[in-house]
């Protein structure tokens, strides 16, 4: 199942930031390390719309369309439809759109424009929130499961 394949790659991903996370007592912080996690939350935010991405393109037919899909895809992640319940919680939702906000940032400056202060604190945060992105994709999937079991 490939949602199994970005699962196992976002586990990785989080487990390198958290090891990034034992340089934050540095004062001041390498710039190099700011480029680097920021480019790493910017993946993590990537490797969980993929998730989305595969569940829509699997039970819904396709991803929203339009300039501004991507928040799109993140909201219907939180309404459950004729043929799934819901992915993410609301909150959950919430959080991450603060990610999808950041990584349109990584991706439209330059990385020695990046500020060392938004990037720990989203390091803080995403380490705080990939338990609770993981245990709502763990619902979803079991949820999946079970419909395959009923086939």
């Amino acid at each position: 199942m490939d949602l199994r394949v970005e699962r196992s790659k976002l586990e990785t991903l989080v487990e390198s930031l958290r090891v990034a996370s034992r340089a934050l007592d540095q004062d001041p912080l390498p710039p190099l390390w700011v480029d680097a996690v920021a480019l790493r939350l910017q993946s993590f935010y990537t490797g969980i719309e993929r998730c989305f991405v595969l569940i829509v393109r699997a039970i819904n037919g396709a991803p929203p369309d339009g300039a501004d899909w991507h928040r799109r895809l993140l909201d219907r992640m939180t309404v459950a439809s004729p043929a799934r319940p819901a992915v993410l919680r609301a909150d959950t939702a919430q959080s991450l759109g603060e990610l999808l906000r950041f990584r349109h940032v990584v991706r439209h400056l330059y990385a020695y424009e990046l500020e060392a202060e938004p990037v720990e604190r989203l390091l803080g945060k995403v380490l705080g929130l990939w338990p609770e992105v993981s245990s709502d994709l763990d619902q979803f999937t079991a949820w999946l499961l079970e419909l395959l079991e009923a086939l």
